[in-house]
């Protein structure tokens, strides 16, 4: 699993030194973490601002902008080299008020998902 975090991270940095303050929360949750497999898929929950007006597609280009930028870090490199195949990271970007919506995939991540920053944490230490 530790080529996988490590390009889960890259990700993560990625998007947190983009959009700084808007990046409220990441979660990853997904086959990868309950079979402790790398080569499965990997959901990834960003919960940003100012984003409940994009389209959901447009939402997932945003995604696909960052996912073709960590391509080229040494973590993903790594990755490949390894297992043969880029990781399977399927990429959700939400506003914090549609997280309260009772969406399944969401209610799943909420439950069996690891968070992986939260700006709540680092408010309260």
């Amino acid at each position: 699993m530790k080529l996988l975090l490590s390009v889960i991270e890259d990700l993560s940095s990625l998007f947190i030194e983009w959009y700084g303050d808007y990046v409220k929360k990441i979660i990853v949750g997904g086959k990868s973490f309950e079979k402790f497999d790398e080569t499965e898929e990997v959901i990834y929950l960003l919960v940003l601002d100012k984003v409940s007006k994009i389209s959901l597609y447009a939402r997932g280009e945003i995604f696909s902008f960052f996912y073709n930028k960590v391509k080229n870090k040494e973590s993903t490199k790594n990755f490949i080299l390894s297992h043969g195949d880029l990781p399977k990271i399927y990429g959700l970007i939400l506003s914090p008020k549609e997280l309260e919506y009772e969406i399944p995939i969401i209610e799943y991540l909420n439950n069996h998902g690891k968070v992986l920053y939260s700006s709540e944490d680092e408010k309260n230490g």
